[in-house]
């Protein structure tokens, strides 16, 4: 049975990971309570002590807020965390997945969607870290899958983290009957969680290298959210708990989209982001 370690094992995307593939490798799950990333030393000791196979480092500070008002805090988990993980792999032979991240584009002029050959241009602390850690990783260990991942979603489930997603978000403003606002000039991926699990295990018979990992998706955020209440059978209700932003990112809209092409090329196929929302709404009987 193949060994993996896992960093930041109580996150949203790890804590289910470890649930989906704990029956079919041995994996070690690290919270920061186990595992402070910021000691070089530590990390070698425990990936030495365990010897995995594969080591997936998924720990980060990813609320983009706090990094901006907490750079050093940022830099320090961020990257040289990062830096810590690659150098303790390098060392014991054990091959490393970076989970990255679509907010290195967040900066770009030029309108997605973007595959691995475009510059990514961060204008946030987050993305900036995120991209230096890309490198810094690059230059340290050779046995080095870098995923780059969209916008995540899923429903809360036992003994696993929810985060702030789309699905999620729009689900919850129903059970209180809020109203939400949403950018009609946003667009970006957002990938359902279980369809990035479910393939994850062909990651590790690619060849090493930046991959851009997610759905693909043309719509806006609004039309997004829409598309869920759709789904929910909720076309009546529309109007109580959707409204068009019509002026954020209007003189220049978001556009994080990502081609996952490159992944096509190696059989790993992940649905469009409305494919993973009817993936998601059929998984939990919605």
């Amino acid at each position: 049975m193949k060994k993996i370690l896992l960093t930041g094992a109580n996150g949203f995307f790890a804590s289910r990971f470890y649930t989906y593939y704990k029956n079919k490798y041995e994996i070690l799950p690290l919270t920061h309570s186990n595992l402070d990333i910021t000691d070089e030393r530590k990390c070698l000791e425990i990936i030495q002590n365990f010897k995995p196979d594969y080591v997936l480092h998924t720990a980060a500070i990813a609320d983009t807020g706090l990094c901006e008002k907490n750079p050093d805090l940022s830099y320090k988990i961020n990257v040289k965390g990062s830096i810590n993980i690659a150098k303790a792999c390098s060392l014991t032979k054990s091959k490393l997945v970076y989970l990255s991240s679509e907010q290195i584009f967040n900066g770009n002029i030029e309108s997605g969607p973007y595959n691995e050959n475009h510059i990514p241009t961060p204008n946030t602390v987050y993305g900036k870290h995120k991209l230096q850690a890309e490198d810094e990783l690059k230059g340290i260990i050779d046995e080095l899958w870098i995923l780059r991942l969209t916008w995540m979603f899923g429903f809360p489930e036992k003994n696993c983290r929810v985060s702030s997603n789309i699905l999620w978000n729009v689900v919850s403003s129903v059970l209180k009957d809020k109203r939400m606002k949403l950018p009609v000039n946003e667009f970006r991926g957002m990938t359902y969680v279980y369809d990035l699990i479910e393939n994850f295990h062909k990651i590790f018979d690619i060849p090493y290298g930046t991959y851009h990992t997610g759905s693909e998706n043309d719509l806006s955020t609004y039309d997004i959210a829409l598309f869920i209440l759709k789904g929910l059978d909720l076309n009546h209700k529309v109007d109580n708990y959707l409204e068009k932003d019509t002026d954020r990112y209007k003189d220049h809209p978001r556009d994080l989209r990502i081609s996952n092409n490159n992944l096509k090329k190696y059989g790993i196929h992940l649905p469009e982001t409305v494919g993973g929302i009817k993936n998601c709404l059929s998984d939990f009987n919605y």
